[in-house]
């Protein structure tokens, strides 16, 4: 009996000294400083940052502004002739600061986006140009030729805290909340010739000039992901795929005023919408990295697609005095270069 109990005590005394090693060698493998999940960054500093944007813009029902009616002996047709976006450039510039206290790091961003387009329809026999925005349509006048120009403007601000924290040996995580704030500036020119009005042709002309601006500022959050994939000393190559969505406040102002040569004025002027705005983003791609100075100063560089998702950016109304919800799309290529120290 003695003997068993003996027994007994041995085995639980050496349960208690392989549980007591275990936790130590848990705990020096595990020296994270404290920290439940290791930083990757190792020094604290400034950071800078530059992006070069060559996107696409879309917007979902930029071809409601005019129809073309063309009517022949046998046959007859409609159309809807748009505007169509094509690539431009713009930029992102940034500053930020990584802190000591528990590696959190905060930045501040400025996007700024310009583009325009044209689109001219040229007089054509028996077809006439039916304008679809309220101010023009409301006069009852026809066109034979219109021109067009649609611009669009973004600038938008974003002020980031996060942290960035290593998951596993070559993934890394960096959540964040922040804030996002800016506007979009739409603006529409069209000039009709050779206009009908009472159904006698005439050689004047007229012009519309429509404005969609919106400005909203709201919470923002996401997640940059980066995985390593190529390690050459200092220098690494990863994948990344960053992601973010901005809830906002938002107010729309539309204005819509068309003058003629007869002289004819009209002028529409809707109510401002204070609605909220949501944002979709994504930015996914590759990227390399280089430590500097000891590992003391970082460089990265990466190159990817980005894609925004405005939803109903586009609220103009049209000659059934409804609002057009049209979402807005931004996309395309972003580099993206980094230095901290």
């Amino acid at each position: 009996m003695s003997s068993l109990l003996i027994s007994r005590n041995r085995i639980i005394f050496f349960i208690i000294i392989l549980s007591l090693t275990s936790s130590k060698l848990r705990a020096e493998h595990n020296d994270f400083s404290g920290l439940p999940n290791v930083s990757t960054r190792t020094e604290s500093g400034f950071v800078f940052s530059a992006d070069f944007l060559y996107w696409y813009p879309s917007e979902e029902i930029n071809d409601i502004w005019a129809s073309v009616i063309s009517v022949g002996v046998d046959t007859s047709s409609w159309g809807a002739p748009g505007f169509n976006f094509t690539w431009d450039y713009g930029f992102r510039v940034g500053t930020g600061y990584d802190f000591v206290y528990d590696q959190w790091d905060c930045a501040l961003y400025w996007t700024w986006f310009r583009t325009d387009t044209n689109r001219s329809i040229p007089s054509q026999p028996n077809t006439t140009i039916s304008p679809e925005f309220d101010a023009a349509f409301l006069t009852g006048n026809s066109a034979q030729s219109l021109q067009g120009n649609w611009s669009l403007l973004f600038n938008m601000f974003d002020w980031e805290l996060g942290r960035s924290y290593w998951v596993s040996k070559g993934l890394s995580l960096r959540p964040f909340v922040g804030v996002k704030g800016g506007s979009i500036r739409q603006s529409i020119h069209a000039h009709y010739y050779d206009l009908t009005i009472q159904n006698v042709l005439t050689t004047n002309s007229g012009k519309e000039h429509l404005k969609n601006n919106f400005w909203g500022i709201g919470p923002s959050g996401g997640v940059d992901t980066k995985w390593n994939i190529k390690t050459l000393g200092s220098h690494f190559l990863h994948f990344f795929g960053d992601f973010s969505i901005a809830t906002m406040w938002g107010n729309w102002t539309c204005t819509d005023v068309y003058r003629s040569t007869v002289p004819q004025t009209y002028s529409i002027k809707t109510k401002n919408s204070a609605l909220g705005a949501l944002m979709f983003q994504g930015f996914v791609g590759i990227g390399w990295d280089a430590d500097l100075r000891s590992c003391k100063s970082h460089f990265s560089a990466k190159l990817g697609f980005e894609t925004q998702l405005w939803l109903n950016q586009l609220r103009i109304s049209t000659l059934q005095i409804q609002r057009l919800h049209g979402d807005l799309t931004l996309q395309g290529l972003t580099f993206n270069c980094q230095f901290d120290y």
